[in-house]
């Protein structure tokens, strides 16, 4: 089942998206993505109270952010 993000208008099959809370991790991201692979923004309270989830599309450029993010490079 596809999801249209009410933030950004774009479609994306959750399967598809990776999710991230970290503000300062997603405003990493941000720099050095761009928005291109930004795909919307959730509010939820199932795992962490009153969260922010950042979703992105899974690729190698958002698996290169996260190995850089990990090794303190991002």
């Amino acid at each position: 089942m596809e999801v249209t993000s009410k933030i950004t208008g774009k479609t994306y099959a959750p399967e598809d998206a990776v999710y991230l809370t970290n503000p300062i991790q997603c405003q990493r991201y941000f720099k050095f993505l761009g928005d291109e692979l930004f795909l919307d923004i959730l509010f939820t309270s199932k795992k962490k109270e009153d969260c922010l989830v950042f979703v992105w599309k899974k690729s190698p450029e958002t698996k290169e952010a996260k190995q850089k993010w990990d090794q303190h490079l991002l």
